[in-house]
């Protein structure tokens, strides 16, 4: 095993320490940091770079610290632990300028002076809502190693809201659960706002039968800080809640309350589908929500369209300050949870469309639409060949919502392309302990 002295030189997007081999090769480090030197063996080599692992830190950076968790290294969820947390905020940032300095268009070079001092969350642990956990025949369940499909198992995560840890060590101990695993493939597990109870969800390769529902109504009743339990697959409607009393289980919803928000003279609830989709980290939502209405700065005399709307957790506060917005989604349960959510706030002036938003996007130009404000928040692969589209149906301003730098600056070159002009670079630290980040981008339409 071949042993070589790297220096690194930064972190890159994923997380990897950036350094050359002896030979001049770029090679890939995970666990490292910025100005470190480290003993390294290569694991894996690729056509223009290599992948290595740290043997020995020869020279630490300054604010590297020893993991907090114990599972760290194995489990393959976070990998910025072993910093400081100013430290994860400095990476994050470097993150996105660095994809920005290396395009070739000279405008988005120039965007790397626009990247604002990420957000930073209230909290650097606790702060997840919900995990999604992998589970074997054999009833072992944890998340996978790095780069590996092999499943690490844990019993608890410093990333998750405590109910969530009290559950998941309660399940793996009952007899209930063991025989719940045995047709099982993931399980999620994730915390009522409300109540600080647990929600389980089990993915399972084949349709409920009365048994299972039997082994959860008694799990159910095991485990106090379990409410419910659901059953999802491809060949079935989810099934569930499982254990909950209340009248209208068929209605059942998660909500999360934010009694002040900046920019809404009324407080925001928001409602979703256990099932369906809700941003991670509920307390940062809340800076992402105001960052949004921050950016659309909206009139009551402007429209907005909201494309890949959820269940509405832009729309809805977008909606009290405009003329109408019009939410596009292509998720069922979303644009379900998204028309509950402007009932509950008796707005008459937002609508929900369950409709690809591609598509939907050349339905709009063609009945010769446009739209003062537009905000899209795709999912991680972004918005390719909507670039024009966008151009054409943005009057005034469009807010980008990212999750992935990476397509963030694909995207970013499209519609700089297109006209537009980029004013405004926030990040958002949702996701703290890893390199993921949440940006959000201001850029001026070509029409104004």
């Amino acid at each position: 095993m071949t042993l070589q002295t790297i220096s690194i030189t930064k972190v890159i997007n994923g997380g990897y320490g950036f350094g050359h081999l002896n030979n001049g090769q770029i090679v890939l480090i995970h666990n490292t940091l910025p100005e470190e030197t480290v003993v390294a063996t290569i694991e894996e080599k690729k056509k223009n770079h290599s992948f290595g692992k740290a043997q020995h830190i020869v020279t630490p950076h300054p604010l590297r610290r020893k993991p907090p968790c114990r599972y760290y290294t194995h489990c393959g969820g976070c990998d910025l632990q072993h910093c400081d947390y100013v430290l994860q905020l400095t990476i994050k940032k470097d993150i996105i300028k660095e994809l920005l300095a290396r395009q070739q268009d000279k405008a988005l070079q120039a965007a790397v002076q626009l990247v604002a001092p990420p957000i930073k969350s209230n909290n650097e642990f606790g702060y997840r809502q919900r995990i999604r956990l992998q589970v074997k025949n054999s009833g072992q369940i944890g998340f996978l190693r790095f780069r590996s499909h092999e499943i690490i198992a844990i019993d608890s995560c410093m990333l998750a809201a405590k109910t969530i840890n009290a559950s998941l060590s309660a399940l793996i101990s009952d007899d209930f659960f063991q025989t719940l695993t045995k047709y099982c493939s993931e399980l999620e597990l994730l915390r009522n706002p409300e109540s600080d109870k647990t929600i389980c969800i089990f993915r399972i390769v084949r349709k409920p039968r009365p048994a299972d529902k039997k082994a959860a109504e008694k799990l159910v009743l095991a485990i106090d800080s379990i409410e419910s339990i659901y059953f999802s697959g491809n060949n079935f409607q989810t099934t569930g809640p499982i254990g909950y009393t209340s009248e209208n289980q068929k209605d059942r919803l998660l909500t999360i309350r934010y009694p002040h928000l900046s920019g809404l003279s009324e407080g925001l609830d928001l409602s979703w589908e256990a099932s369906g989709f809700c941003q991670l980290n509920l307390t940062q939502n809340r800076k992402l929500i105001e960052t949004v209405l921050k950016f659309c700065d909206c009139s009551s005399d402007d429209t907005v369209l909201d494309l890949f709307c959820g269940m509405g957790n832009f729309s809805i506060p977008l909606a009290q300050l405009s003329k109408n917005v019009l939410g596009i989604e292509g998720q069922g349960s979303a644009i379900r949870s998204a028309r509950k959510n402007g009932a509950h706030a008796n707005l008459n002036n937002v609508i929900f469309r369950k409709k690809p938003v591609h598509s939907t996007c050349k339905e709009l130009i063609k009945e010769k639409k446009i739209f003062d404000s537009v905000v899209i928040d795709p999912p991680r692969q972004g918005i390719p060949d909507l670039a024009h589209d966008l151009a054409l149906l943005t009057k005034k301003k469009l807010t980008y919502i990212s999750c992935d730098p990476a397509t963030l600056c694909r995207d970013l070159q499209n519609l700089l392309t297109e006209g537009f002009t980029i004013s405004k670079i926030q990040p958002i630290d949702m996701f703290p302990q890893t390199h993921h980040i949440e940006t959000v981008v201001l850029l001026t339409s070509p029409q104004r």
